[in-house]
């Protein structure tokens, strides 16, 4: 079944010059995900030169693929800070290609087709009952199941039936979820080099839609929403927590990019630290860095320190080294950048003895000018939660402006 999306690129013509630039070619990148669904992506080109990069309109986000190498006819393209690429074949006029999106941040890589044909996504008509899903919902996954959970939705609704938002979770919010309504049907989805999320729903009235969420070929989640302007997630405070408030923060055998060994205390550098647990494969970790990247800039002369603890996928320190080196590069990150460990909550929460888990990545620690952990972020709300990201910024810059070093 294909899913056709409204792409971002043709509300915004006039900025990206599309109409003027008649090199530009408009793709439509269709990936299949397993026998029954597929996504469609919105991609483009600038010219037929073989070295351009892909750009790719993921709803409100823009992101660009580089030319990694070529081997034959095929050209390969790096997703940006992401061991993942597209493979791709493409005809002799740059009118269609075929290829593979392979993420890598799996234990083996994980291939998917893809096809590119050249054009333009058009949306569906809005149908004859104009319904608007613009708000905040109360989103149930797997309702009435041991694994039910709460997660809140965010929408806003333009151009007529083009919606984009995300879902929040407690661990993290879903990203850049785009798509449209059409009479009483909902579709959404989001794209990075690690997720492929789809969203079909059926609205009972204008309050209530029941749908499925699917990831990648095979998980499936059935979901049950409510229009509810106040419904919250659970608070931090209840989710990670320290059970041992007067131990400071010891980091012992964390793994330098040189490869050599060291043991931070924090007790002994006498600074104020944002600890930052992530991992290359985690969309919210890329996110939250670009944050922490802000807050470095803006605070670190006052004395301010964000340090990251990378757990990550396989057990070949020397692969994992060389991941975190690339995704430094491409990320801009000037702070520092420890290997901790494997991609395991387990792993990570050893660390932290004073914490009864770590239950997320990311999640985010700031330690006082003793090396005892003085607030604790768990997941990420990105910006495309609008609000709650703005949000979480300001939290953030207010714990630190209260215990920044007196000077």
């Amino acid at each position: 079944m294909r899913y056709p999306i409204f792409p971002l690129f043709v509300l915004l013509l006039s900025h990206l010059n599309f109409a003027q630039n008649a090199q530009n070619i408009p793709y439509i990148a269709e990936i299949q995900l397993n026998d029954r669904l597929q996504i469609q992506v919105t991609a483009e080109l600038p010219s037929k030169d073989p070295k351009a990069p892909i750009t790719i309109y993921n709803g409100e986000e823009i992101y660009q693929l580089s030319v990694k190498k070529r081997i034959g006819d095929t050209i390969i393209y790096q997703f940006p800070a992401q061991d993942a690429e597209w493979r791709l074949a493409f005809d002799k006029v740059f009118s269609e290609a075929r290829g593979w999106w392979i993420n890598y941040n799996k234990k083996a890589p994980v291939r998917y087709p893809i096809h590119l044909n050249k054009g333009i996504l058009e949306a569906p008509a809005p149908g004859p009952e104009f319904l608007s899903v613009a708000g905040r919902w109360r989103v149930v996954f797997n309702p009435g199941t041991e694994k039910e959970e709460l997660m809140v939705g965010v929408f806003k609704q333009q151009i007529g039936n083009f919606v984009t938002g995300s879902f929040l979770s407690e661990t993290g919010d879903y990203r850049y979820l785009h798509g449209h309504i059409s009479g009483d049907k909902l579709h959404l989805q989001t794209y990075t080099g690690y997720w492929a999320f789809v969203v079909d729903a059926t609205l009972q009235n204008a309050d209530q839609m029941t749908g499925n969420f699917y990831s990648g070929s095979s998980y499936n989640a059935p979901f049950s929403a409510v229009r509810d302007a106040s419904v919250q997630l659970r608070d931090e405070s209840s989710l990670t927590y320290l059970i041992k408030r007067d131990e400071p923060v010891l980091l012992k055998d964390l793994i330098k990019m040189n490869g050599k060994k060291t043991t931070i205390n924090l007790a002994a550098k006498n600074q104020l630290t944002i600890i930052q647990i992530m991992g290359t494969w985690c969309p919210n970790c890329l996110d939250e860095t670009q944050m922490l990247l802000q807050l470095q800039k803006d605070y670190g002369a006052k004395g301010l320190q964000v340090m990251a603890l990378a757990f990550e996928v396989g057990s070949d320190t020397k692969k994992q080294r060389a991941r975190l080196k690339s995704w430094i590069k491409a990320m801009g990150v000037n702070y520092p950048v420890y290997l901790a460990g494997t991609s395991s909550k387990d792993v990570a929460s050893a660390r932290f003895p004073m914490l009864n888990g770590i239950m997320s990545f990311p999640t985010t620690l700031l330690v006082d000018q003793q090396g005892k952990i003085i607030a604790i972020h768990t997941g990420f709300s990105g910006p495309a939660t609008g609000q709650a990201y703005n949000d979480l910024v300001e939290k953030f810059k207010q714990e630190i402006e209260g215990n920044l070093p007196a000077h």
